[in-house]
């Protein structure tokens, strides 16, 4: 890996993972970050990490293709940074560390999502065919992230001091992860239904060359 700007970049999306479920778990009650950080502290280093995390995936793209830095490297960690860092905001949402905020199930159908597209890019590489980012995919992004950080706004600024969502506020998560979810499924069929030839599709003798359109969340 050359250690370009984009590249480093990737990779802090990548690294911010376990630091936001570390924030997150550990400021809650009793947890291990409870005598250094409150409950609101928590959430605010939190909200702080995933608006970081949303802008470097927003800045690596942009000065990839500005640098003329696009790598196969970021091609490819790329989307799998975004979908770690997103998929544990929401694994930590709906667990029970500052109340339960959103529904398990709902999240697990964004990580299926995830492991589907997984699952269909891992047969383009058997097909020697590359699947590109579609359309739906870079919406899914946008969707989940805007909804992560409005989570952790509410809390911040108006949950309680346990950094529990009051009843009103729950309203809106509740509606706002509706709104994520249905998104989500969508990408998932619409990566199927574009991909679908790949489950059919005979071997080829030689690799397709990665097209340049094909840096973006999956």
């Amino acid at each position: 890996m050359k250690p370009t700007v984009p590249n480093l970049l990737t990779l802090f999306r990548l690294a911010s993972a376990p630091i936001f479920l570390a924030l997150f778990i550990g400021s809650g009650k009793d947890g291990f970050l409870s005598n250094v950080l409150t409950p609101w502290q928590g959430l605010l280093a939190c909200l702080i990490v995933a608006v970081l995390s949303e802008v470097s995936d927003i800045l690596d793209g942009i000065l990839a293709r500005r640098w003329n830095q696009v790598s196969d490297f970021g091609k490819i960690l790329d989307p799998y940074a975004d979908s770690t860092f997103r998929l544990s905001c929401y694994f930590a949402f709906a667990s029970q560390t500052h109340g339960k905020w959103i529904p398990l199930w709902m999240v697990m159908i964004l990580f299926y999502r995830d492991l589907l597209v997984t699952v269909i890019r891992s047969f383009g590489i058997e097909r020697r065919e590359f699947v590109a980012a579609r359309a739906s995919g870079k919406i899914k992004a946008i969707a989940q992230g805007t909804v992560a950080i409005s989570l952790l706004v509410l809390a911040v600024f108006h949950g309680d001091d346990a950094g529990k969502l009051i009843e009103k506020e729950q309203e809106i998560a509740k509606l706002a992860m509706w709104v994520v979810t249905l998104v989500t499924v969508w990408s998932a069929w619409d990566y199927f239904w574009g991909n679908k030839h790949l489950f059919h599709k005979k071997e080829r003798p030689a690799a397709a060359p990665v097209p340049e359109k094909s840096t973006g969340s999956y």
